[in-house]
């Protein structure tokens, strides 16, 4: 088992993380329920969804799932936060839905066509361990032939003039100087990439949690998994190009989007 973060192990560090994404999630539902399909997702469903079996992990109060039943789509969603899956079911009476976590799909293996785990539910991951085993778990369900979808946040994300990009570089730097000055007393702040943000989509929700990835932190995840192979991380116009084109060097854009193309025949 191991310790980081001042004495706390990985597990209670991820768990106490779970708990405040627990809380924040909850008090967004309200957003979440009434929040369309994106272009880029709508793009994403009729380039690759009709006539697929498609899971959505990480669906929250059902979002993407709603929206993909009202068009016909075959789609289950899957998440943790029992509150958001109530909004989500009563939202969407003849919606699929499932309890259960992404590190631990409670689903059968190769039973999906497409798996999309998108609007950065990735990111709420808080250990690599669980990065590692959710891009295990999304793999295994994923039918030879499909593909796996995850739409990340990006450390490198630059923003307005620089300014996003900046302020992360400067907390970073806090960070660092707030432990030098309480390593004696064994505290430690959040590790390098590791956000706690304001909520912006409901008021008075929560502050919820991110794990900034970068492309190469994705590209060694996949190592982790066995299927660096099958990976492609790429932009969201790239997603649904086939191939899809690589991100070069320190990607600049908000998002990232891994692309896992699992070898085989669809049935």
């Amino acid at each position: 088992m191991t310790t980081t973060h001042g004495g706390i192990t990985e597990i209670d560090y991820a768990a106490m993380i779970r708990a405040l994404n627990q809380v924040h999630y909850a008090g967004e539902t309200s957003f979440y329920n009434n929040a369309p399909l994106r272009p880029c997702e709508e793009a994403l469903y009729h380039r690759l969804g009709v006539g697929a079996r498609i899971l959505d992990v990480g669906c929250g109060a059902g979002r993407v799932t709603r929206a993909i039943t009202a068009l016909g789509g075959d789609i289950v969603g899957v998440d943790i936060n029992d509150a958001a899956l109530a909004v989500a079911q009563a939202a969407c009476p003849n919606g699929a839905f499932v309890h259960g976590s992404m590190n631990a799909l409670p689903l059968p293996t190769d039973s999906f066509d497409q798996v999309w785990c998108l609007r950065f539910s990735f990111n709420a991951l808080a250990t690599e361990v669980e990065r590692v085993e959710t891009l295990h778990e999304m793999w295994r369900v994923c039918a030879p032939g499909g593909t796996v979808l995850v739409e990340t946040f990006n450390w490198h994300y630059a923003g307005r003039l620089g300014l996003v990009r900046i302020a992360n570089l400067l907390d970073l730097a806090a960070r660092a100087a707030r432990w030098r000055g309480q390593r004696r007393s064994g505290s430690r702040p959040l590790p390098a990439r590791d956000i706690i943000y304001l909520a912006n989509k409901t008021s008075g929700a929560a502050p919820g949690y991110a794990h900034l990835t970068t492309a190469h932190e994705l590209y060694l995840l996949t190592a982790a998994c066995g299927i660096r192979q099958y990976a492609t991380v790429t932009s969201e116009e790239g997603v649904l190009s086939t191939p899809a084109p690589p991100v070069r060097g320190r990607h600049r854009r908000y998002s990232m989007w891994l692309v896992l193309r699992k070898p085989g025949e669809r049935s």
